[in-house]
């Protein structure tokens, strides 16, 4: 093989290692987004399996148990738990989203009349003063909340209208029906696929594992096996640790709110452990809670200072329990990334891949930071050093 290789210097082997790397990890990044609804089942299955593995593994070497059968009872569990669960939440997060929409002209009227109070406070001074009697009997009354009666023969008026938009019209509705039913087909097909997949995939977890160890370069496998170790210690760090964490804060915070009183407590809770992905961003989802409970005090014309108050403690208790509890002894490791660089992740994933970027991008960044470190960064080291000056022969008479 070397016979067919131009003999380079060592700056220029340099130069092409870098160019080929480069253009491999393009390539790749290339591939994974064009066929990303193909790998998108493929991509889900195989993080379960990652997840799940842990636990199979340790069943099958602690109770002696054929991994076919451990996996068949994991798998039947956790679809239980699932679809079980699932159904709850969804169930009630639809009646808290029903509610939600009942109450907003509510809320809207109440917010309206703080603004109005809130300006007749600061432009009292300016106010004109009030009309006499007589004058407000001779203004005509508001429109406001008057019944308009329709056209005794709407279709005189409707017929025109479906004559010339009749037909875009109908293409419209047919083009949208159409795309519902093929995100519906998309949805059963991953329905379907993502199971098939993550019992096969946990099934042979670790034969595949194997297989690709066996299969590495000798001369590189040492080097690939500890690159692989420190992305799997990132990567499971998130999934096995972080994820844990939020689902955690979510549903303490859910239990916490409910027997609170707060308003669309699951929504809130839910909102609570998606956002504690990031450290410090589940901030952002305690003014909605504070905001919606001191309405619905307002409204019942209840006390509103008390129950503000026990939101916000079950808040900062969740947090003190996330802070001093749940990271210590669930996330060991973290993915090494900064807090920016993992909102940037996040915008960056939501942007190709919707949620599953969202899910994904926390571990890619942390799997390109740690290709980087060992292979990127030194390359780019080397060429920056300046090159060994000539000796001069003179010097050394």
């Amino acid at each position: 093989m070397q016979e067919y290789i131009p003999k380079l210097s060592e700056g220029a082997r340099r130069w092409v290692r870098f160019g080929v790397l480069l253009l491999a990890l393009a390539l790749l990044c290339w591939a994974a987004y064009c066929l990303r609804t193909v790998f998108t089942p493929l991509g889900v299955a195989a993080a379960i399996a990652y997840v799940l593995n842990p636990l199979v593994s340790g069943l099958e070497r602690r109770r002696r148990v054929p991994r076919l059968a451990t996996v068949i009872v994991t798998f039947t569990l956790l679809g239980m738990l699932v679809i079980g669960g699932g159904f709850y939440v969804a169930s009630r997060t639809v009646a808290q989203v029903v509610e939600f929409q009942e109450r907003v002209p509510a809320y809207i009227e109440t917010i309206g009349g703080w603004i109005s109070s809130v300006q007749a406070h600061v432009h009292e001074s300016e106010l004109t003063p009030a009309a006499s009697p007589t004058t407000a009997a001779a203004e005509p009354a508001p429109l406001t909340g008057q019944s308009v009666s329709p056209p005794q023969n709407w279709w005189q008026w409707a017929a025109p209208a479906l004559q010339a938009h009749g037909v875009g019209l109908a293409r419209t509705v047919l083009n949208y029906l159409g795309a519902t039913f093929a995100n519906i087909a998309d949805l059963v097909a991953l329905l379907v696929l993502i199971p098939v997949f993550t019992f096969y995939f946990l099934w042979r977890f670790n034969d595949i594992v194997q297989v690709i160890h066996d299969h590495l370069p000798a001369a590189y496998r040492t080097e690939v096996v500890h690159v692989v170790q420190t992305i799997d210690a990132a990567v499971a760090s998130f999934f096995r640790g972080r994820l844990l964490i939020c689902l955690v804060v979510g549903v303490l915070t859910a239990i916490g709110w409910s027997l609170t009183g707060v308003p669309y407590s699951l929504l809130l809770g839910l909102l609570t452990g998606l956002l504690n992905i990031v450290p410090g961003l589940s901030l952002l989802a305690l003014p909605p809670a504070l905001l919606f409970t001191f309405l619905a005090a307002t409204q019942a014309n209840a006390p509103w200072l008390w129950p503000v108050v026990l939101t916000m403690g079950v808040y900062m208790g969740v947090q003190a329990v996330d802070s001093f509890v749940l990271n210590p002894l669930i996330a060991g490791r973290t993915s090494g990334l900064h807090v920016l660089t993992i909102v940037l992740a996040l915008l960056i994933g939501a942007h190709l891949a919707g949620l599953l970027g969202l899910l994904l991008a926390i571990p890619v960044a942390s799997t390109l930071k740690t290709l980087a470190a060992h292979w990127v960064l030194p390359e780019i080291r080397r060429l920056a050093r300046p090159a060994p000056a000539a000796e001069d022969p003179g010097a050394s008479s």
